[in-house]
């Protein structure tokens, strides 16, 4: 029997964020990923289903925050409520992977894990995205390393994080493996743009697969604090002490993302890149949203009514039928919702999470 009849995927979608970056969609309590923003149907819903096109619900895992628990639940009766993995406190990124490596691996040990941020992503080519899943698990398996799926840039990007990618390794089955040399988060623009005008560099969607033993090892090397706390909750799971361990431990984990907790401290050699072209767009944050949807012949992106005069490279969004009337404006954000209203410049959307800590976290 071969390696390759050995693989068994688990996919964990991670869902478990604020969406502080896109206020008034988003606000406390319910975070844009469990919102319909375009079409009907919710990010997370529509990334369950792109997911169950390729993946039985049975082997797909969603990790969020306590408080989703039951909204994860109305939204995708079909994932069992052992397969939802609870945050008793939001510790970033670097505690929420390492908890659902430790989940699927306790569940599974001799599975590989897929791991999706896709509560906020488009992907218009769903059937090369499952293949190119498939076989990044492979490539795992069989050569014992993290494999991101990552893409190509269209625009120099300060909203995502970049990988630089050195010699192809090997092509197989229509898809070329590079090596993986190192990643930066968000840059500022001029670095964006020398990225981007380099042809070297891949934009990081967060899309990546592991054993999720191996991953475990490799932050027990990398982030050994959090690494120690995971093991106590590990222990745990199947007994009665889990949520008192889980409740005990978790909130003492550094609050940082698993990018600057454990991705950049891994050596070269360790993880593979799988440039794919998937159709993906990146929706995390307005100025994400306006780069990655298509535009009119003025360069504005209008999502809802709106009547526009002398108007041009904006992003109009309004809802419950709302017409926005805008004149005169030049890269500008309006977003009129009932929770609130966001008026900005394009270059200054990072900010909105700023705004949403203003309003909410005082």
């Amino acid at each position: 029997m071969g390696k390759t009849a050995k693989i068994k995927p688990k996919v964990v979608l991670f869902c478990g964020g604020r969406g502080t970056r896109m206020w008034p969609i988003s606000k406390v309590g319910h975070p844009k990923q469990f919102g319909p923003i375009l079409g009907e149907k919710s990010f997370f819903r529509q990334t369950v289903d792109r997911v169950l096109k390729g993946f039985s619900a049975k082997d797909v895992f969603v990790s969020t925050g306590q408080d989703f628990k039951q909204v994860v639940k109305d939204q995708a009766p079909e994932i069992k409520e052992k397969n939802i993995i609870l945050e008793p406190e939001m510790r970033d990124t670097l505690g929420a992977v390492a908890l659902a490596a430790a989940k699927v691996k306790f569940h599974y040990p001799d599975s590989v894990m897929i791991i999706l941020w896709g509560a906020d992503h488009l992907v218009k080519k769903e059937k090369r995205f499952i293949k190119a899943l498939k076989k990044a698990a492979q490539l795992a398996v069989e050569n014992e390393v993290v494999v991101h799926i990552d893409m190509k840039p269209t625009y120099p990007s300060v909203h995502n994080g970049w990988i630089k990618i050195g010699k192809k390794i090997k092509e197989e089955a229509g898809f070329e493996v590079f090596q993986f040399i190192k990643q930066v988060e968000k840059p500022d623009l001029a670095t964006a743009k020398k990225f981007f005008k380099s042809g070297d560099y891949l934009i990081h969607s967060g899309y990546m697969v592991c054993r999720p033993d191996l991953l475990l090892k490799k932050y027990q090397q990398h982030a050994p604090d959090c690494h120690r706390r995971i093991e106590k909750i590990f222990k745990a799971m199947g007994t009665s002490k889990y949520q008192q361990v889980l409740e005990g431990e978790y909130p003492q984990i550094e609050k940082t993302s698993v990018d600057f907790g454990l991705f950049e401290k891994l050596k070269p050699g360790s993880q593979w890149e799988l440039p794919v072209d998937i159709g993906w767009v990146d929706l995390g944050t307005w100025g994400l949203i306006y780069h990655g949807l298509p535009k009119d012949k003025n360069g504005n992106v209008i999502l809802g009514q709106a009547e526009l005069l002398e108007t041009k490279d904006c992003l109009i969004f309004s809802r419950d039928k709302k017409t926005i009337g805008a004149i005169g404006l030049k890269e500008m954000i309006i977003v009129d919702t009932p929770k609130g209203l966001l008026v900005c410049s394009l270059k200054n959307a990072p900010k909105v999470k700023q705004l949403y800590k203003n309003l909410y976290e005082k």
